[in-house]
């Protein structure tokens, strides 16, 4: 057996040759309980070991140290606290985004120290926490972005070109949907006496459970409570770059799922299949695996100049050509593992 054994779950992005090296550093001490020169280790990913206690996004990372015999049992309680206060504190930026279990221990022909520490259960409260908070509040903001799928920018053609802009989008086009907009999942959606058919966008809708101000990519999905289903309303029309507010902001043009989904490793917001019946009929599928700028990518540039609050929604982008629906209408909009959300139109009186 080697005398450094690093075992982790699959479902982990670790660095193993760094915490090889934190526990060689630590391990070594001052000298007297574990040779640095010749220590033979090894890591291996656990593939298959992807549900550790009961949830599947939890982790974990187990350590076993093999030592010569002859220590005393103080000095082997020393190498104990010291290796694994060091993986403490070599894993604890894991620790704090995610659900994850660290265990090590002591070996001469059997076990003979066992050190334990995970966050499972305190990870999975506080997630469920911010999700009821995110859900107690309606958003003071709900932000939606155009031309965010490769689809959408594509079917613009040469147009992009043309002036005034003469090129292709370099940052967000955002717009705002507004509070008269925002209704709910079953409610029904009355339109203008001026609107015959309106065009229904499925969304992904980011929740935003903490402020998030000049975030980076890396630390972008920390900053979200989960995701909600959103039909992002409009009149049709040939506008781009500058979405108008009269087509996009009428009431009612923002329905918002009633559930949220927990921001969990498990769910990658780039990967999630989206699809748009319409009165009981596929109208549309799509995926978040269009979007131009991925989820994380995303927040970071937005919020390189402005902020969003606990409760603020941002729209990923609706995907091209959406389904359009008139008055007397059905529409349901199921997006993988986030929700679905469903509305009937019906004519001014």
């Amino acid at each position: 057996m080697p005398h450094i054994w690093i075992e982790y779950s699959g479902n982990l992005a670790l660095d193993t040759r760094a915490l090889m090296r934190v526990v060689q550093d630590a391990a070594v001490g001052d000298g007297s309980l574990f040779p640095l020169a010749g220590a033979r280790t090894r890591a291996m990913r656990v593939d298959d070991c992807l549900i550790v206690d009961g949830h599947p996004d939890n982790a974990f990372v187990h350590v076993v140290l093999r030592i010569g015999h002859g220590r005393s049992d103080a000095q082997k309680a020393a190498l104990g606290e010291r290796v694994f206060q060091a993986l403490d504190t070599a894993l604890a930026p894991y620790m704090a985004t995610r659900p994850l279990g660290i265990s090590m221990q002591i070996e001469e022909a059997d076990p003979v120290l066992n050190y334990k520490h995970n966050n499972y259960r305190d990870y999975l409260a506080q997630r469920a926490a911010e999700a009821k908070a995110a859900l107690a509040r309606p958003p003071r903001t709900v932000v939606g972005v155009a031309l965010n799928t490769r689809q959408s920018l594509a079917a613009l053609g040469d147009a992009v070109n043309a002036p005034p802009y003469k090129a292709a989008p370099k940052a967000p086009v955002l717009y705002i949907k507004p509070a008269n907009t925002y209704a709910r999942d079953g409610n029904t959606i009355t339109l203008p006496a001026d609107v015959h058919e309106v065009q229904v966008g499925a969304c992904l809708g980011v929740v935003f459970a903490r402020r998030a101000t000049r975030v980076s990519v890396a630390d972008a999905l920390n900053h979200v409570a989960g995701y909600r289903v959103v039909a992002d309303l409009s009149v049709p029309h040939d506008s781009y770059f500058r979405p108008a507010l009269k087509q996009q902001c009428r009431d009612g043009f923002c329905p918002i799922s009633d559930t949220l989904a927990p921001a969990l490793p498990s769910l990658d917001p780039d990967a999630l299949d989206i699809e748009v019946r319409v009165d009981g009929i596929v109208a549309q599928r799509a995926s978040t695996a269009d979007l131009i700028r991925p989820v994380a990518r995303l927040i970071a540039d937005v919020t390189q100049f402005m902020s969003f609050e606990a409760g603020d929604i941002l729209l990923v982008g609706a995907p091209h050509d959406a389904p359009r629906v008139r008055a007397g209408q059905r529409y349901e909009i199921h997006i993988q593992q986030v929700g679905t959300l469903a509305n009937t139109l019906a004519a001014a009186s």
